[in-house]
Formats: structure tokens, sequence, C-alpha cells
């Protein structure tokens, strides 16, 4: 059986090694299940009373003796749903107060200027910043776009990027290293997107849009610098350019 099932809907490894324990003993007592799980003895109970609150074991005591038993595996899936439904409850909660928060935001940190993110969900923060500024007349301008290291997880990042300025007709012009050359075919298909190579390649993509700077490496985890600063956009503007110019089709 693949425990990292259990695992990833919130069980802990001895939580499924009791769990798994009880399937197979039927209703025993706690000094079985230590012996058959190879759980801590100490420990047994906190993990029994934890796999009772999520309703999937129960027990029944017979001359002041525990007994415990697992429940219908069914249960798994009730389990589940009593977890969709509070994090359904938390979502409508944070929707509530998300206007406050992103008012705090602009208040305390207008004057920021950088961050820097890491690993491909980092990046994926750094650019929803840009997402969310998406408007047709402005031009999207990008270069140095590699394959980096890991090129499927790249290509698939950047591939629903392009989606969403093809969502929002953003005119975008980018320069890709030549060893991405057909990486990205439906970017370079596109009548939102006009395309050029360069020979060199790097690790770094540079995207440029409205006033906003994204430098990201890529990296087996991505570091990714996000600057917001006018001149810093106008100077890389200017700079792609230059290779605009250099690069060919």
């Amino acid at each position: 059986m693949d425990m990292k099932i259990l695992q990833d809907i919130g069980l802990t490894e001895s939580e499924i090694k009791v769990y798994l324990a009880l399937l197979k003993l039927g209703q025993t007592t706690a000094g079985k299940i230590v012996d058959e799980a190879k759980v801590t003895r100490s420990k047994i109970y906190d993990i029994l009373e934890r796999l009772k609150n999520k309703a999937l074991i129960s027990y029944i005591t017979k001359e002041s003796t525990k007994y415990f038993s697992a429940t219908n595996p069914n249960n798994i899936l009730t389990y589940l749903e009593e977890k969709e439904k509070k994090i359904q409850e938390e979502k409508n909660s944070i929707k509530k107060i998300l206007p406050e928060l992103l008012n705090q935001q602009k208040l305390f940190q207008k004057d920021k200027v950088a961050e820097v993110f890491i690993g491909i969900n980092g990046m994926k923060n750094a650019f929803n910043v840009l997402v969310e500024e998406f408007e047709e007349k402005e031009p999207y301008y990008a270069f140095g776009a590699g394959k980096g290291e890991n090129v499927e997880q790249i290509q698939i990042f950047f591939s629903q990027l392009h989606l969403k300025r093809k969502e929002k007709k953003i005119k975008s012009f980018i320069i890709f290293n030549e060893s991405s050359r057909s990486l990205f075919e439906e970017q370079e298909k596109s009548k939102f997107v006009e395309v050029r190579y360069i020979k060199q390649s790097t690790p770094t993509a540079i995207n440029v849009y409205k006033d906003y700077t994204i430098m990201a490496i890529l990296t087996k985890e991505p570091v990714t610098l996000l600057i917001k600063n006018k001149e810093t956009a106008d100077s890389f503007r200017e700079y792609f350019k230059l290779m605009w110019k250099l690069a060919k089709k």
C-alpha cells in the first residue's frame, strides 16, 4: 500500500501505522497495537486519541480494559469532507478580512522597492503581481528566457503565464535563448507574441511590465527578484530594445 496517499491527506506516519495495524488485528488492546505497529509505547494513547478525533477508530471498555478497532475505511472520505468543509469556512472568513489586509499592505509597504522569492511557488507569487496589473494597452517584455535546470517545471510555468497574458490580450515581445527554440511553441506561434532568439544561454529570465522588473534565476530551486521602480523598468526596456535589434528570428 502507498502510505504517501494517507500522508497527503493529513495522517502522520505513526497514525498510519496504528490505523493499518488495527485494520489487520481487528478489535484489540493498546499493547498488541504497539507490537504490530512498531510505535513508541508512551505515545500510543495520544496516537489513538488523534485517530478517534478523525473518526477513524473507535473503542469499547471491557472489565476496565479498552479495546480499539478501526472504523469503516469509508470514514476516510467523511474525514476529508469535514476537512474540505472547514477549509471552505476558513476561506470565507479570510475573504471577509482580505480587503482590510490589502489596504494594510498598501499603507505600510508603499515604499517597498524589491522583494526576493524562493522556489517555484515563490516565483508564481512574484509573477502574480504582474498578472494582477495586466492591461491590454501595456506591452510585456521578456528576455534571457531559457529552459532552466528543471525543464518541465519551467515549461509548465511559463506556458501558464502565457495563457494569462493571452486572456488579457497582452502584446508580448520575448527574446528566447537559442536552446529554448521550439520549447515554448504555443508562445512562439501566438499572434500576441513576437519572438526572437539569441545564442547566448543564461539561467536568468528578465521580465518587464509597467513599473515592474522580475529577474528569475531558473536554477533547480528558482530565486526570483521582484523590483517595483519606474527608472529600473525603463532602463531594462531600453536594454531590451538594443538586444531585440541583435536577436535573430
